[in-house]
């Protein structure tokens, strides 16, 4: 069956949908009816049930006749802010024949997309809006950006893309019918038992037909960009979207239990892309990308088959202009996505100070080695503990996991936990020489974050640990240490 056709069947399966729902509410007036006539009490309780019933299926009902949609969250763009931007789209929209969207809006997230405001059953187009992810723009090519962009303008060029598009929208209302449907009485289980058989109908014909959307438009896009460009951009996407992710998590928060967030959010998720390492990382996911489970309702394809389809058809060449960076169509490209991706945060990430790298590694780093050291005193300040040390009791600052054989003796006992005891006076030295300023914390884009000492402590701080933490220990050398830093007072 044609794309067309099957747009055409899913959109009498969408007239079919406000039918159905005129009849179940319809039915349920009927039967409201006679219930008041036999008794007022029992039409009160009829209505208990089928008037919020009846509100979710109207509600959903009206929502396909138009789509509003709301602001887009983001910084929206003008011509005049960012022409080079807008002119890429404009030149995308009239290469594959549709007309440019109405606004431009940069977001915080790993996606690009299209989206309409309509009304006659989404037949009519009242407002196009198109949404660019900042991640993309710093992180793809500009070829690759040309593909995915023409990619979503292509979804409004064939014949049947009215068609096409009131199935996404139906599809959308159809869900929002079968949500307001989630009571747990026997009878919202009747009716939405109806209701899911018939969307189960749609959603596997709107699927196709979505489907068989994404593969032209796919098409589409290497025609404007070439085919190696629409394959490595849909392999793309999914590598930024676990850098992202991995970004965020790792890197950007490492500050966030301080109260801080880097101060160039774009520039330091550069840096983790260009990174060597962790490029060959991220090309194991180039290279495989992830393939989800497929149903016979998923709207899109998995990315794999939607590659084969492309490197199955004739190459089209790559553009001579191509590898250049995709950021370079914006006007001060810093400043821009850095504003867009703090746009994203949410109120409270807002809230937190700004620091540069260093010094967000360092006292985020150092907030967090406190707050370990805070544990392992358990009160105490670090001359106490030094001073419990000598008075034998080591074992008080070993992790209580660590328990010796009830079997050995005192000085078996001391050498077992002097692996603990070492590891958890390192836990607590180590903030207390980055508050000094001998100690320091160097941020990777390869791994963890590098602990750099200064000398003498560098070679002296080992030592002066490990006998310390000894079944015989001595703490002098380390106190020595951390009063030359400025750490501990001399002791007399």
């Amino acid at each position: 069956m044609k794309t067309s056709w099957r747009a055409l069947v899913a959109v009498l399966l969408l007239a079919g949908f406000p039918v159905l729902v005129l009849l179940v509410v319809g039915g349920f007036a009927v039967a409201e009816y006679y219930a008041f006539r036999q008794s007022g009490l029992l039409a009160i309780k009829l209505g208990i049930v089928v008037v919020p019933v009846s509100f979710a299926l109207l509600k959903a009902l009206f929502a396909i006749e138009r789509t509003r949609g709301g602001d887009l969250p983001g910084v929206p763009v003008t011509p005049a802010g960012q022409p080079g931007l807008w002119a890429l789209v404009r030149e995308l929209a009239d290469t594959v024949g549709t007309r440019p969207p109405d606004t431009i809006t940069l977001v915080s997230e790993v996606n690009a997309g299209v989206r309409e405001q309509t009304g006659w059953l989404g037949l009519r187009v009242r407002r196009r809006e198109m949404f660019i992810g900042a991640q993309l723009l710093a992180g793809l090519r500009h070829d690759q950006l040309r593909a995915l962009l023409g990619h979503e303008l292509a979804h409004y060029t064939n014949r049947d893309t009215r068609l096409a598009g009131l199935t996404y929208r139906g599809r959308r209302s159809i869900e929002k019918a079968l949500t307001g449907l989630d009571g747990d009485g026997w009878f919202e289980g009747l009716v939405r038992k109806l209701f899911v058989l018939y969307a189960k109908l749609y959603f596997s014909v709107s699927a196709a037909v979505c489907r068989r959307q994404e593969f032209a438009a796919d098409v589409a896009a290497a025609s404007l960009a070439g085919t190696a460009a629409a394959t490595s951009a849909l392999r793309e996407v999914e590598a930024l979207a676990v850098a992202w992710d991995f970004y965020l998590n790792r890197y950007a928060s490492l500050g966030w239990d301080a109260g801080y967030l880097p101060d160039r959010l774009a520039a330091g998720f550069q840096l983790l892309l260009a990174d060597t390492e962790r490029a060959e990382e991220l090309d194991r996911i180039r290279r495989n990308p992830p393939e989800e489970e497929a149903s016979r309702y998923d709207s899109h394809p998995p990315t794999p088959a939607r590659i084969a389809a492309l490197e199955a058809r004739p190459e089209v060449p790559a553009r001579p202009d191509g590898a250049r960076p995709a950021s370079e169509v914006l006007r001060d490209p810093a400043a821009t996505l850095d504003a867009v991706m703090t746009d994203g945060l949410s109120p409270e990430a807002k809230a937190k100070g700004r620091l540069d790298w260093d010094a967000l590694v360092n006292t985020g780093l150092r907030h967090t080695g406190a707050r370990f050291a805070a544990e392992v005193l358990a009160g105490r300040t670090l001359a106490a503990a030094l001073d419990l040390i000598d008075a034998g009791h080591a074992a008080e600052l070993a992790d209580p996991a660590s328990k010796p054989p009830a079997s050995a003796g005192p000085r078996a006992k001391r050498e077992f936990l002097a692996t603990s005891v070492r590891e958890r006076l390192s836990v607590v030295v180590t903030p207390v020489l980055a508050e000094a300023g001998v100690l320091r914390w160097k941020l990777s884009w390869s791994g963890p974050p590098e602990l750099v000492v200064d000398e003498p402590y560098d070679t002296g701080l080992p030592a002066a640990l490990d006998v310390a933490a000894a079944a015989d220990p001595d703490t002098l050398p380390l106190r020595r240490l951390l009063a030359a830093a400025g750490a501990l007072p001399v002791r007399s």
